[in-house]
């Protein structure tokens, strides 16, 4: 059975929640996780990438540093 393709909404949702897990309750440290991620995110990059369209990947990434917004802390009941 072949699988269904994700969307990028999807995907998205998925690291959303696996950063969730991750870091819930302190159980792990949030800069090392994302870390990993950022360092995993740019080895893809490189792979998939020619050298200039990575260049223009890691530019873009550094111009949109002021547009980053901060996770909202989850609501508790």
């Amino acid at each position: 059975m072949m699988e269904k393709i994700m969307t990028v909404e999807e995907i998205y949702r998925e690291f959303e929640k696996l950063t969730a897990d991750l870091c819930a309750d302190g159980a792990n440290d949030p800069l090392a996780c994302a870390g990993i991620m950022m360092a995993q995110a740019m080895t893809i990059y490189k792979t998939a990438l020619n050298e200039n369209e990575f260049n223009i990947m890691t530019e873009t990434i550094l111009k949109s540093r002021s547009d980053v917004i901060e996770f909202e802390s989850p609501t508790l009941n």
